[in-house]
């Protein structure tokens, strides 16, 4: 369990700064289908650092997530938590983000036998969730009661369909689209 106050800076989810594989994409017409850990229909791949901020995303099957790759890119944002009798009082603040896009908050957690599992940050998905502003500008602050120890992940994941899915994280890649990343120190 967090024992002190604490501040962490979120990063960019792609291959350089997380295990969690990128859940957008961008058009390119010689890459074929993929079925395996970030499957995605034929044309598509994930952005790479080559690719110009002028790039529009799409989800795994090309449909527009109305955004491109330079405001995905610069979104920003901080985690501060304290620990409080009902668990651990969280406040998280982002910049840059999509404008008026929908996002919520998950514990990331690494199971032996089925790999990622995502928990919301109020466990029943009530409260993890914001719209970020018309600048792109959010924040949440809430209190959690899961154990935020040393190498547990926070993800911000953004909802392309615009819709919460409460206690579950949507379609990664399709609805739900990882954004930013943090480990708990």
């Amino acid at each position: 369990m967090l024992l002190a106050y604490a501040a962490i800076t979120f990063e960019p989810v792609n291959a350089a700064t997380t295990s969690q594989p990128p859940q957008v994409f961008v058009r390119d017409a010689n890459v074929q289908a993929d079925t395996g850990d970030n499957p995605h229909d034929a044309g598509l791949r994930t952005p790479t650092d080559n690719d110009p901020d002028s790039a529009p995303l799409s989800n795994a099957h090309g449909t527009s997530i109305k955004t491109l790759l330079g405001i995905w890119r610069t979104a920003v944002g901080t985690l501060t938590f304290d620990p409080a009798p009902q668990g651990v009082n969280v406040r998280a603040v982002f910049h840059l983000l999509i404008p008026n896009g929908r996002y919520s908050l998950f514990v990331r957690q690494l199971a032996v036998r089925t790999g990622a599992v995502y928990t919301p940050l109020d466990v029943v998905g009530a409260e993890n969730s914001f719209t970020a502003d018309p600048q792109g500008n959010g924040q949440l602050a809430i209190t959690t009661p899961l154990q935020l120890g040393p190498g547990v992940q926070i993800v911000l994941v953004f909802h392309s369909d615009g819709v919460d899915h409460q206690s579950s994280l949507g379609n990664p890649g399709v609805n739900a689209h990882a954004q930013l990343i943090t480990r708990v120190p």
